[in-house]
């Protein structure tokens, strides 16, 4: 299936959400054949989502997005993955906000913001 480029940012309360992992999950349902891009938020706030090779985009069509958030907590002397740090509604398919159309050529989405 081709895969086309899609480069988007994150903000969440104004704040980058570095690490966190947004994923696309396609509306339509394809059975096997469905695939979930998803893409790491850099520093910045940037992200480009990968379906098969590392940054490679993905299958044209219709999506929501979804974003999962778990900060890093330090609990005495290790590190340790803390719950999401984003609101309910931004993890799960069926409550996002966020309606994602990405068509057969190099995709920039619009800024994704969480107000907290």
């Amino acid at each position: 299936m081709a895969v086309y480029p899609v480069t988007g940012k994150v903000t969440v309360g104004g704040e980058v959400p570095e690490g966190a992992l947004v994923v696309l999950n396609p509306t339509g349902s394809k059975g096997s054949t469905e695939h979930s891009p998803s893409g790491k938020v850099r520093k910045d706030g940037s992200f480009s989502l990968t379906t098969y090779d590392a940054d490679d985009g993905a299958p044209a069509g219709q999506y929501v997005a979804t974003i999962q958030w778990n900060k890093v907590l330090k609990k005495g002397n290790d590190y340790v993955t803390g719950p999401n740090a984003i609101s309910g509604e931004y993890g799960k398919k069926e409550s996002s906000p966020w309606k994602i159309t990405v068509e057969a050529k190099p995709n920039e989405l619009p800024p994704l913001e969480i107000k907290q």
